[in-house]
């Protein structure tokens, strides 16, 4: 990622909200040191991506991250059945927010996909931080 979000020499920061039944031993075991090539990663392992909340992303994008993923099971394989789907219509509702406080909705996003790797899991964070790359700073982010 060249330019950095224009922010010098500083990362982009990229939270993922993963679903625990997403990812195999290797990527939750390597999950907690991902990072690299301009993207800090950030990492949260949730029990089922439904339980992600509109309130917690706000906060977390309140904080200072730049971009957050939720990786969320596939419609046919969710354990918890509508859980994905769920998460899906949550992540509408929070582009429609923001779009309305005129903050970007392209900073939060999901995947479903089931990452099977630490590599693919850092490829998902890239794609974030490269969608939201001429977004610049979060201007939520205190100084």
């Amino acid at each position: 990622m060249g330019s950095k979000l224009n922010r010098g020499n500083q990362d982009c920061e990229v939270v993922l909200l993963c679903c625990q039944h997403c990812l195999n031993g290797e990527a939750k075991d390597s999950i907690w040191s991902l990072g690299g090539q301009g993207v800090s990663i950030r990492t949260i392992m949730m029990p089922c991506s439904s339980k992600v909340e509109v309130p917690y992303i706000l906060k977390i994008l309140e904080a200072g991250a730049d971009g957050v993923e939720i990786i969320a099971c596939p419609k046919q394989s969710c354990k918890f059945l509508v859980g994905s789907l769920r998460a899906e219509k949550r992540i509408e509702y929070i582009h429609g927010l923001l779009e309305k406080i005129g903050y970007a909705g392209e900073r939060v996003g999901i995947s479903r996909k089931l990452p099977q790797s630490p590599e693919e899991l850092f490829d998902i964070a890239k794609a974030r931080a490269k969608a939201i790359e001429n977004l610049g700073l979060n201007p939520m982010k205190g100084e």
